[in-house]
């Protein structure tokens, strides 16, 4: 048996922070536990079990474990490592699926570690860490984790087990199961998934595991403790398939594709999915979003922009003709329809506060590239101050900025983390105008969320079509956080947006997962390392982080610590895969034109709309504007604020 602590092995149980415990076995339901031997090995009837260790420093330790069939029957089953903690977690972890047990998510996704007295497993291809577990209290942080060295030692699930003490032991799961029941759609839980090993005869099972024993780097931070140890583990294999130029040209032309006319001005739409009844991929419904999945605004910007670059007299007048329409549909009050097609139908619904801010920052941001132009747009500034001032009045010490309000002005809903959109959003007005209302109003909200939220590793409610735990609304966060370091030069601000991208970073994959020959990933090239998991109710892998990719380099300048523009690296040369390359392709079937990307990548047994599909490894049919808006505002922030020096991303 081997004692784990921060500094080494130890030899008693008292001075332990976890120890390994005895294999286990699991057949037909029945858990068995192996004996131990003199000379520490273990037994279980016929099979037999050796366990090796060693400490690779810094509080990480590579574990061996190996079991041979000496009988004559062949045993049919699954093996179970477990790491009890001698301590009593405060918190619990697995990155991507549960926080503190989803206690604090509104979804119909896995929540409480066990459902109906049995413990919830979770696929290794589910965790951005594979298989991993972590518990913490404020002096100790503990992570158990798979290898990625071969595929007996991957292809596992992960558990928590609790001792009649309220203790945790972490478990790793040989080959896959989940269970009680699986997640496989949208708040939908399927049957149980078993797969199984066989052991012959004279036969042997053999994997590799990682158990690491650390101090988390701030409270309730010990995932970000795993994060920075990891790194070594799991070196980002990749690189870039595309050129920056080539990356902009293609989301250039996704954004074209999402153009068209509505009411007299130029719009983006918001999605487009595979046309049932042909090969085209079609507007199926009439959304015109300001911000979070059309990014309407953003995509009109950056024609604007394109335009400044090449001439294209077309570009800012599509950019100019989208936005001109956006501002004639403010109320009074500040707010807007958030979705452009209800103001001109005037079918009025609650705006939630994630797309007015984003089109409160679009449209200052946007103002102020107009006026480094030459091009006057006061109204777009104008635009975006309503919007503030109107954040500035709501404002609340409890509930911060909101979470939705009717377009009166009375609010509908608080809760989530959403309002740190309104922080970035007001920094941006306070930027373009000196006002210092706007300034002193985000910091208040800084302070709310952060204190509420960011402080305790958890973020919700950013994704709209979420009412869960998300990576999404940790973004803000960061920027923000680096935007009010420099304008205050106050170090609590840094450390804000470092721990935000801490928390963001834990949903990025650390590690590729393994595809059948036969899947779309395999067939399309795509690999899992980099990408970011959506939330804990839409456990998919998307492009999202490209956003993310500025303010990492910038994090690794002001901390002096480079892992963040390998980070930042390893988000990009995910975020440009798949992109539809020249001259067009089919793919399930219908047609996508060059520099199209899906919104989605589904890697593990979990769907959304294509129903009655539940394979490992395909790329969803919807197709929406963000993914082209995040990866120009990358190069666009990289050659203003960095300088133009693209060396972490490019080719």
């Amino acid at each position: 048996m081997f004692y784990f602590s921060k500094n080494g092995f130890v030899d008693d149980i008292s001075k332990a922070d976890a120890f390994l415990a005895a294999p286990i076995f699991e057949s037909n339901g029945t858990e068995m536990v192996f004996e131990q031997k003199e000379d520490g090995s273990y037994f279980l009837g016929a099979m037999n079990a050796y366990d090796s260790a060693a400490y690779v420093g810094d509080g990480l330790f590579l574990v061996h474990r190996k079991i041979v069939n000496t009988g004559r029957t062949d045993r049919v089953g699954r093996f179970i490592a477990e790491v009890p903690d001698t301590f009593k977690a405060v918190k619990n972890t697995i990155p991507c699926i549960m926080f503190d047990a989803n206690e604090k998510s509104g979804g119909k996704e896995p929540h409480g570690l066990e459902f109906k007295g049995e413990a919830w497993k979770f696929a290794y291809d589910r965790v951005s860490i594979p298989s991993c577990t972590i518990t913490e209290d404020k002096e100790t942080v503990c992570a158990v984790f798979a290898s990625d060295v071969n595929a007996d030692s991957l292809v596992s699930s992960c558990s928590y087990a609790v001792s009649d003490d309220g203790k945790l032991g972490h478990r790793i799961h040989y080959p896959v199961v989940e269970g009680p029941l699986s997640y496989v759609d949208h708040d939908v839980m399927g049957p149980r998934y078993d797969t199984y090993i066989t052991l012959s005869s004279d036969c042997e099972f053999s994997v590799d595991f990682y158990v690491f024993v650390g101090t988390p780097k701030w409270e309730n931070y010990g995932t970000a403790s795993v994060l920075d140890r990891i790194e070594s583990v799991f070196e980002f294999k990749h690189s870039p398939e595309l050129s920056v130029e080539e990356v902009h040209k293609a989301a250039i032309l996704h954004s074209k594709f999402f153009l068209c006319d509505y009411n007299g001005a130029k719009m983006f739409c918001n999605a487009k999915r595979h046309d049932p009844n042909s090969d085209e991929i079609t507007m199926q419904y009439v959304v015109f979003e300001a911000g979070w999945s059309g990014q309407s605004f953003m995509q009109a910007r950056h024609f604007i922009d394109e335009y400044n670059r090449t001439g294209d007299k077309q570009l800012l007048n599509d950019g100019l003709s989208c936005l001109d329409a956006w501002m004639e549909s403010q109320y009074d009050n500040g707010l807007f329809q958030i979705n452009y097609r209800r103001f001109v139908t005037k079918e009025y619904l609650p705006a939630d506060v994630c797309n007015l801010s984003w089109g409160a920052t679009e449209a200052a941001r946007t103002y102020m590239l107009l006026k480094s132009m030459g091009i006057d747009r006061t109204s777009y500034l104008e635009f975006a101050k309503k919007t503030c001032d109107f954040f500035v009045e709501k404002f609340d010490e409890n509930t911060g900025y909101g979470l939705r309000w009717n377009m009166d002005g009375t609010k509908v809903a608080d809760g989530g983390s959403i309002g740190g959109f309104t922080v970035m959003a007001l920094i941006e007005v306070y930027k373009a105008t000196g006002d210092e209302k706007y300034l002193e109003c985000a910091k208040r909200g800084m302070k709310l969320y952060a204190e509420r939220d960011i402080d305790n590793f958890v973020c919700t409610a950013g994704a709209i079509d979420c009412a869960c735990v998300d990576k999404e609304t940790a973004y803000p966060f960061i920027r923000a956080g680096l935007e009010l370091y420099e304008i205050t030069n106050e170090k609590r601000y840094l450390e804000i947006a470092e721990k935000s991208a801490y928390y963001f970073q834990s949903w990025m994959y650390y590690y590729d997962a393994i595809y059948s020959d036969d899947s779309d990933f395999t067939k399309m090239g795509y690999y899992t390392s980099g990408g970011t998991a959506v939330s804990t109710q839409h456990p998919a892998i998307d492009p999202w982080g490209a956003i993310a990719i500025p303010d990492y380099m910038k994090l690794a300048k002001l901390t002096g610590d480079d892992r963040w523009n390998k980070r930042a690296r390893a988000l990009w040369c995910n975020c440009i895969l798949c992109i539809t390359p020249a001259g067009g392709m089919v793919y399930q079937g219908h047609k996508r034109p060059e520099g199209l990307q899906s919104e989605a990548f589904f890697q593990t047994r979990w769907t959304r709309y294509r129903k009655n599909v539940e394979e490992r490894g395909h790329l969803n049919d919807m197709y929406v504007g963000w993914p082209a808006a995040f990866r120009l505002d990358t190069i666009f922030r990289i050659e203003t604020e960095h300088n133009g020096d693209f060396s972490v991303i490019e080719k």
